[in-house]
């Protein structure tokens, strides 16, 4: 938010599930954050970015290997992070983050999630190992731009940054083990802030739902889907909660479902079609 210096309000919710704040909207997905614009939801970074922001400004174009660099960043490096650490590092960080019980909860939860995930856990020496290779894939691009996207940051920047910067809350030293064109590139980034942000309630939510206006005609489906048909939707990889719905499209870039508040007012949630399933109910 930062980036555009974007006025916002957020909801505060718990480091793991339940979050029924949230929940009661966009059905079982699990994974923060979400964006919420009016009555619409954003189940993922990059959608809920080209919502916020493309709008405002023409996309910054990907470096050759970028789309690549994004979902390696967001699935094996972030995966990495706190494999890379000593198991008393990574339980310190927990444990002043969460105290007793919230670590206790948070380690239980985390268990009974990569009990169902297909994603494979690295060993402490390989997940070193990736995440120093990152760091120095990221050197390299670095050496001559001010951001991954260009002269200014893009949906890269943050998706690449986001695993840095938890590594480096989980152990602050490491910042100082990496090159200058990163340690520099993590700076920028931190100085573009968040905004201008101010809590938010359930009721400015339900509010900003209830004053939407939605044109769900825009929307399109394949020939083999029926709109209206009642579907759950889940990633693939980890956090395999669904959420279910009304299914209003489908596309090669997202899947669109209505779901309706307790107060019958219909909520749109969008998913990436990249990396979820859809399975009629």
């Amino acid at each position: 938010m930062g980036a555009f210096d974007t006025q916002w309000r957020s909801v505060s919710v718990p480091a793991f599930p339940p979050r029924p704040d949230i929940n009661q909207f966009i059905g079982g997905y699990r994974r923060i954050p979400v964006v919420q614009i009016g009555a619409q939801f954003f189940c993922d970074t990059r959608l809920a970015y080209q919502a916020l922001f493309e709008s405002q400004t023409e996309p910054a174009p990907l470096i050759a290997d970028g789309e690549a660099l994004r979902q390696w960043a967001e699935a094996d490096v972030f995966f990495a992070v706190l494999g890379a650490q000593k198991p008393t590092v990574a339980a310190r960080f927990l444990f002043r983050e969460l105290g007793v019980k919230g670590l206790i909860r948070f380690m239980q939860d985390r268990m009974r999630m990569m009990r169902e995930a297909t994603v494979t856990l690295l060993s402490a020496t390989d997940a070193s190992a990736l995440l120093k290779r990152y760091v120095k894939v990221l050197s390299e691009h670095l050496e001559t731009t001010a951001f991954l996207s260009g002269s200014a940051p893009g949906h890269l920047d943050f998706a690449c940054y986001h695993p840095l910067w938890m590594a480096a809350r989980v152990s602050p030293s490491d910042l100082h083990q990496w090159p200058a064109s990163v340690r520099g590139w993590m700076g920028r980034m931190e100085q573009l802030g968040h905004g201008r942000s101010e809590p938010a309630s359930i009721i400015d939510i339900e509010e900003a739902i209830r004053d939407d206006n939605v044109d769900a005609s825009r929307w399109s489906l394949p020939s083999d889907w029926r709109s209206g048909e009642l579907v759950t939707v889940a990633p693939l990889d980890y956090g395999l909660d669904a959420s279910s719905g009304a299914l209003l499209s489908m596309c090669d870039e997202r899947i669109v479902i209505r779901r309706e508040t307790a107060s019958g007012h219909p909520v749109y949630v969008h998913f990436p079609r990249a990396g979820f399933s859809v399975a009629r109910a």
